[in-house]
């Protein structure tokens, strides 16, 4: 018997301010470990989160993607109690069959975040802690990056296929707004 994967979902909802120029279905997970000072979202802390099995989150993404959605961010999943990288990385390439998925992390680890999201076929990765005095993404004072990860493939010499290295360009800039001092 094959042990069911489950997340700690707190919320999920549509969104059009997480990835640029798309309307996002938006998974929020739970138990944070981070703990940001300034967290636009405390709740994501908390410890008793219940767990969603995998498949109904695949149902409730595909029809939200029915619905209208043109893409899926994950929120969190790379600093949460209930999650490992294994699951997280099978919870992003499922979704990703669903539809191009982000994972926003607010991990400091960015190398650590780029395998995550590399391995779960993102098309995206918010990485970075959330730090109040340098602000959020849309601060081009921020510490976090957002970027748009480039993954190909090719052929060899005998027709396999072959993995290119990704390409992660950064595309941060695209939240700021029209700042005229940027000191």
């Amino acid at each position: 018997m094959s042990r069911v994967l489950k997340y700690p979902v707190v919320n999920t909802d549509i969104t059009f301010n997480e990835l640029p120029d798309k309307m996002a279905y938006a998974l929020e997970l739970g138990a944070c470990k981070q703990h940001c000072v300034g967290c636009h979202s405390p709740e994501l802390q908390e410890e008793d989160v219940s767990l969603t099995p995998l498949l109904d989150i695949l149902e409730e993404a595909q029809d939200a993607i029915d619905a209208g959605a043109n893409a899926i961010v994950v929120m969190g999943g790379t600093n949460n109690k209930h999650i490992t990288d294994e699951s997280l990385i099978a919870l992003l390439r499922d979704l990703a069959f669903i539809a191009p998925t982000g994972l926003y992390s607010g991990s400091d680890d960015e190398e650590h975040d780029k395998m995550i999201a590399v391995e779960g076929n993102c098309t995206w990765l918010k990485t970075g802690p959330y730090v109040e005095a340098l602000g959020g993404l849309e601060s081009p004072r921020t510490n976090q990056r957002f970027y748009y990860i480039s993954q190909s493939y090719r052929l060899d010499k005998n027709d396999n296929v072959v993995f290119v290295q990704p390409c992660f360009l950064d595309e941060t800039h695209k939240f700021w707004k029209r700042v005229k001092n940027v000191t």
